[in-house]
């Protein structure tokens, strides 16, 4: 049988064949498509990837700056009534490296801790500003002495002020804050040297306790060996037993 011109072989022939084209024209269809989308997805996941790497470092740099803001504030209860105010600038390549270097930390920190001990031999007030860099670290210190008038004391603190401005960590003690922060390292030493004096009390009482023990049983040991000794002078005057010498 013919169809315009084309025998029902050749016909089945023509559309197998078509069908098989148009069937590879579909798969390389898909396979590109499917690369496409795998390397749209790729390309997705190492964004997701590089931003939440991103994120979990931010995050990391916040709590250490949290980490490092407490720390500052511990520091600075060890400070006398002479600093009026203390501020610390840190920059981003300061908490860098100190996050990357503990060892530069805790140079940093031991630094900031012996000023704060020195501060204690300080005769007058100070307003002290500290710069913190990957570098290294620098102190301003505003000194604020007795018989300064009121016009240069208000100077020196507006000045502080100014350079405290933008600082990682600030505090402003009034004279009233000051007096209440002496108070209480007072009352903490008080009550240390009380808590030392009974310590000293008790431990003695217990050595006392056990000197008196041990003369108690010395005692009882030699009430024994008395007892002893008379039974044997006794056993000795009745014959009973031979003569031993012994010291009087």
């Amino acid at each position: 049988m013919q169809i315009s011109g084309y025998s029902s072989a050749a016909m089945l022939a023509y559309r197998s064949s078509g069908m098989k084209q148009k069937a590879g024209t579909v798969k390389m269809q898909d396979f590109s498509q499917m690369v496409q989308n795998t390397s749209a997805q790729a390309t997705s996941q190492t964004d997701k990837t590089a931003a939440t790497k991103e994120v979990s470092e931010v995050d990391e740099m916040a709590a250490f700056k949290q980490e490092i803001y407490e720390e500052l504030a511990e520091i600075d209860k060890m400070n006398s009534s002479a600093i009026l105010s203390n501020s610390v600038h840190i920059t981003e390549d300061g908490f860098k490296r100190m996050k990357e270097d503990p060892a530069y930390r805790k140079e940093i920190m031991d630094w900031l801790r012996a000023d704060a001990r020195a501060s204690h031999g300080v005769p007058f007030g100070v307003h002290v500003t500290t710069t913190i860099t990957g570098a290294g670290a620098t102190c301003y210190g505003a000194n604020v002495y007795h018989d300064d008038s009121a016009a240069t004391k208000a100077a020196k603190k507006d000045l502080a002020d100014k350079k405290a401005e933008g600082s990682f960590y600030h505090s402003d003690r009034t004279y009233a804050d000051r007096r209440a922060a002496q108070r209480k390292r007072d009352r903490e030493y008080v009550a240390s040297e009380r808590q030392k004096r009974e310590l000293m009390q008790k431990m003695m009482l217990e050595k006392s306790i056990d000197q008196k023990a041990q003369r108690q049983l010395l005692d009882q040991k030699a009430l024994a060996q008395n007892v002893v000794d008379q039974k044997y002078v006794q056993d000795y005057l009745l014959g009973m037993q031979e003569s031993k010498s012994w010291n009087i």
